[in-house]
């Protein structure tokens, strides 16, 4: 029996001024590399196994800097039909920087042909690039500040066009 809310966990790791994204469809959009929590496993141990699948890369994980809600209902199904409460932390780089292919890569839930591939992201070039959560400003203030007070981030609705 699956629970109502699915719990993700996810890594912010920044190494010479670059962020590791994941990049879906060439550039149509990015996110934050990180994924469900499985069985058995604590939260960190899931952010270490997610960025590790994704991108190739060891992590330490540290402070978790923000929690954000994703409410189907609220945001067009934009991930799905199940809810989910992902928990995001600083993570820091072990060892090299080299990104690897995804063993288990990401998939658009909409379109599940559109994969992912990790992707170091000039944070200069964050503003030019369509990444998802929503999360743009806070983002911000952790990467210009590094403070680590948890914020609780409702995903805000699509804006249509």
């Amino acid at each position: 029996m699956s629970s109502h809310i699915r719990v993700s966990a996810r890594g912010i790791i920044i190494h010479q001024n670059q962020i590791l994204l994941n990049n879906f469809g060439k550039g149509e959009y990015y996110n934050i590399p990180g994924g469900g929590v499985e069985p058995g496993e604590t939260i960190r141990q899931a952010v270490k196994r997610e960025v590790l699948e994704e991108s190739g890369l060891d992590v330490s994980v540290g402070e978790m800097i923000f929690t954000l809600e994703y409410e189907p209902h609220h945001s067009d199904f934009l991930y799905g039909e199940r809810p989910q409460l992902s928990l995001v932390f600083a993570c820091e780089l072990i060892g090299n920087a080299e990104i690897q292919p995804p063993t288990i890569p990401d998939f658009d839930p909409k379109r599940p042909e559109i994969k992912s591939q990790a992707q170091w992201v000039p944070i200069d070039q964050l503003e030019q690039i369509h990444y998802l959560p929503y999360i743009h400003e806070s983002l911000m203030h952790y990467l210009n500040t590094k403070e680590f007070s948890p914020r609780f981030i409702e995903e805000p609705l699509p804006q249509k066009a």
